[in-house]
């Protein structure tokens, strides 16, 4: 016996779809009571046919809730489930078709057998993980649904497919594949068209022959309920991977905020981030920019791809756990270095990042990551906004020093400096970068000639006009030190 494929239907594109409060699931008329339910009391229905609730897990007979299964299908950006076209008034299954379904109907539980058989023989793969009484149940479940839908009695006040998407919503939930639900799909095809064909045959070879000629709609449910399926399986998957990425950010947040001092927080972010309780921690800050900061591609939130494969070629990946969390204005990352030196770190994010990065210095635990993350959005803040470049905290201790008290460093500058800052700009530039190249050349006015690209009694007017300005001389300690202190504060944003 040669059956139909459902491939000529399968062009569809798939998308979510949300549905409503599973109902009941009545008798046909004709039917045996056992068809509408099956006793023994499964999981999740009580004996006389009543609802309960399985601990856990969302039923699909139970809590299909329409309302998140909307939310995420809308924010997953897939297309809609094509509807079965005479749900909407077009022409549905002809009276051939109709009467088949009827009789098989009657056959219900002999099927639902017949197809459990054939399942568990098959070997299908995760079903392992669902008990029998829920694979029984959901077979006859999505088998009564189909038929109805072929009978002509679907619910009028329901989707016609709200069952399969339940049921794949639910199974995604227990851990069954979606290729392991489609498999069960497929030979429960395969049996429903084998027992409508020996129906129609054993009945006459016209009634066969009609059957073949009028079978679209058949074809047309069966898709249906194939994308259906994958739909609420998808719903699931989506679901459980935005309350894993919320649970992630909201254990990151805890820690940045302090509470990683908390036994709690600290056991579970051990088993959610991956992040041992003890080890060489650190904290980046990665500034996301309003616009490109040197006529690069990235912007916004977007792309900034550049700073991880930096990161990926400054630490081996197996050997540094790290988890991250976007915010509007920041990508912060938590690392745990291992035996990773913090400088391959910096040399490797220095190498081209394409954006502005802070880096703590190191903590030992998870307790402290608060203090790393402070010194990592320290360490960022030294480097002045819309350019790009890397700030370890430890290697920008002055400058930090400076942003974490602003008030105190300008007034450092404006008393240590004096009429110098009143100079015209490029007078006032021109003396702070002599001081500044001389202070670094360890007060040689010849090597910051040679620096500066001038002549050594130009460097040493510069410095005696400096003194002239400010009112102390460069030979006293303390006035350098208030020097050095003071062009930092000049240079911080």
């Amino acid at each position: 016996m040669s059956t139909r494929g459902t491939a000529a239907v399968g062009k569809q594109q798939v998308g979510h779809r949300s549905y409503p409060r599973s109902q009941g699931t009545a008798v046909p008329e004709g039917a045996d009571a056992s068809e509408g339910r099956i006793t023994g009391g499964p999981p999740g229905r009580a004996r006389e046919g009543r609802l309960e609730e399985l601990p856990g897990r969302e039923h699909p007979a139970v809590d299909p809730d329409p309302a998140s299964a909307r939310v995420v299908a809308e924010a997953s950006g897939h297309g809609e489930v094509v509807p079965l076209s005479w749900h909407h008034g077009e022409s549905g299954p002809t009276p051939v078709v109709r009467g088949l379904a009827e009789s098989l109907l009657r056959q219900l539980p002999h099927l639902v057998e017949e197809l459990m058989d054939l399942t568990v023989g098959r070997g299908v793969r995760h079903l392992e993980l669902v008990p029998g009484a829920e694979i029984r149940r959901s077979l006859h479940e999505n088998v009564l649904g189909f038929l109805r839908i072929l009978a002509g009695k679907p619910h009028a006040s329901s989707d016609p497919l709200a069952v399969p998407m339940a049921w794949g919503r639910y199974r995604a939930q227990e851990g069954v594949s979606v290729e392991s639900l489609l498999r069960v799909h497929r030979l429960a095809t395969q049996l429903l068209w084998e027992k409508l064909f020996d129906e129609a045959r054993a009945l006459s070879p016209e009634v066969l022959q009609r059957l073949l000629d009028e079978s679209g709609p058949v074809w047309e449910a069966l898709d249906s309920y194939s994308q259906a399926f994958v739909e609420g399986h998808r719903v699931a998957e989506a679901e459980t991977q935005r309350r894993s990425t919320e649970r992630r950010e909201t254990l990151i947040d805890a820690l940045i905020e302090g509470r990683g001092v908390e036994p709690v927080v600290a056991a579970e972010a051990q088993v959610t981030l991956g992040l041992p309780a003890r080890g060489r921690f650190v904290v980046i800050a990665v500034a996301v920019e309003a616009a490109p900061v040197t006529g690069g591609e990235h912007d916004g939130a977007g792309d900034w791809s550049g700073t991880l494969r930096a990161l990926r070629h400054a630490l081996p990946s197996h050997a540094v756990p790290a988890v991250w969390r976007s915010r509007a204005d920041r990508h912060i990352g938590l690392l745990e270095l291992g035996s990773t030196p913090l400088g391959r770190l910096v040399e490797g994010l220095a190498a081209g990042t394409g954006r502005r990065v802070g880096i703590s210095c190191e903590v030992g635990g998870l307790a402290d990551i608060a203090t790393a993350y402070h010194c990592a959005e320290t360490a960022l803040q030294t480097l002045p906004p819309a350019t790009e470049g890397v700030a370890s905290f430890d290697d920008h201790l002055l400058e930090a020093l400076v942003v974490t008290s602003p008030h105190v460093a300008q007034r450092l500058a404006h008393h240590t400096f004096g009429r110098l800052l009143d100079c015209p700009h490029e007078e006032r530039d021109l003396l702070l970068a002599t001081l500044d190249a001389w202070f670094r050349c360890g007060c040689s006015a010849a090597r910051a000639a040679d620096e500066l690209h001038c002549h050594r009694n130009t460097v040493l007017n510069r410095l005696r006009r400096i003194e002239t300005l400010t009112g102390s001389m460069l030979d006293d300690d303390r006035h350098q030190l208030a020097c050095r202190m003071a062009l930092v504060a000049v240079r911080c944003p």
